[in-house]
């Protein structure tokens, strides 16, 4: 199966690429290389091919080259940590991922000296520094607090792992929310504002609702693509193989209802941003729910052009 062949999803919004995303890309392998982040040869080729910076572009394309920028860093950082905590011993062990999970939280939130040898910490604190000095510090607490959750969704992973455990439906789908760090570009998302949402909007349920839904379909959505990588690798930790093992069913009926759950969350996304935009009759909440489009369409979009996810959806129509 070719990647032109693979299964899309279908969004009653169109997605569209930032125009700044070329400079983006370029500034980031120079930040990279500036904090040493990834050392030369295989390992920076290798997170080049994550196209980082077309994933900050389809998610914000609407972002100025300042905020596009910050995203596509961000995103960058992430895919090393992804990759630290998902692969190797680290992936297997709980409590390496505890204590690595209190030094990095603790120099994020700034209750113990920032370790500034370690590459992860230089690019994350760049990036929370960044944050700080141009938005409201609510915000950055904001950003911080659901990227906490990040970290303690790897320690659940690495658990799991070791106990080769694979979670329950329900609580997967709580749990997934938090290990993809999706809450953190629906904080990012209010940097396209002229302020961020006030709480009395950001905490409101119906767009809480929104950040959920959109937190679900990229979710799931990666799932779907990276299926066949994590074939390969074993993991436990996607939708279609939970569905698959927790109802007894093939790989192919789990992927037909995960599909089917995809559909109804966009119904119910399309309903509650009917109801937001009838209560705030406002151009920032406006602007808000097209940035929300654009980031679940986005992702698709970048996941068909990865490079991170090519060759390997073969396996989904074999893997049983």
């Amino acid at each position: 199966m070719s990647k032109n062949e693979v299964g899309t999803f279908d969004y009653p919004f169109p997605a569209s690429r930032n125009a700044h995303v070329d400079v983006a890309e370029r500034k980031t392998i120079q930040w990279i290389r500036r904090l040493q982040l990834a050392p030369e040869g295989r390992a920076l080729s290798r997170l080049k091919a994550t196209n980082f910076a077309q994933l900050a572009g389809w998610l914000l394309p609407s972002a100025n080259i300042q905020t596009l920028q910050l995203a596509s860093d961000f995103t960058a950082a992430l895919f090393l940590l992804d990759d630290a905590y998902d692969e190797g011993e680290l992936s297997t062990d709980p409590e390496a991922v505890e204590r690595l999970n209190e030094k990095y939280l603790g120099e994020l939130f700034g209750y113990i000296e920032a370790d500034m040898s370690d590459p992860l910490t230089r690019g994350l604190i760049d990036v929370r520094d960044r944050i700080k000095n141009s938005h409201p510090h609510f915000f950055l607490n904001r950003w911080l607090s659901h990227f906490q959750y990040y970290y303690e969704a790897n320690l659940w992973e690495a658990s799991n792992r070791k106990r080769a455990k694979v979670p329950c439906v329900d609580e997967y789908l709580m749990m997934r929310r938090y290990s993809g760090a999706v809450y953190t570009y629906c904080d990012l998302l209010e940097l396209l504002l002229e302020r961020p949402l006030p709480l009395e909007v950001v905490q409101h349920p119906l767009i809480q609702i929104v950040r959920d839904v959109c937190n679900d379909i990229l979710c799931w959505t990666n799932d779907y693509f990276s299926l066949g990588k994590e074939l390969i690798s074993g993991e436990v930790h996607n939708l279609i193989i939970v569905l698959r093992d927790n109802h007894e069913i093939s790989l192919e009926e789990a992927v037909t209802r995960l599909k089917r759950m995809h559909d109804e969350r966009i119904a119910e996304y399309q309903d509650v941003k009917e109801r937001v935009l009838t209560l705030w009759a406002d151009d920032a909440i406006r602007l808000y729910m097209d940035a929300a489009d654009a980031l679940i369409a986005g992702n698709q979009r970048w996941a068909l052009e990865a490079r991170r996810y090519a060759g390997l959806e073969s396996l989904i129509a074999h893997a049983g």
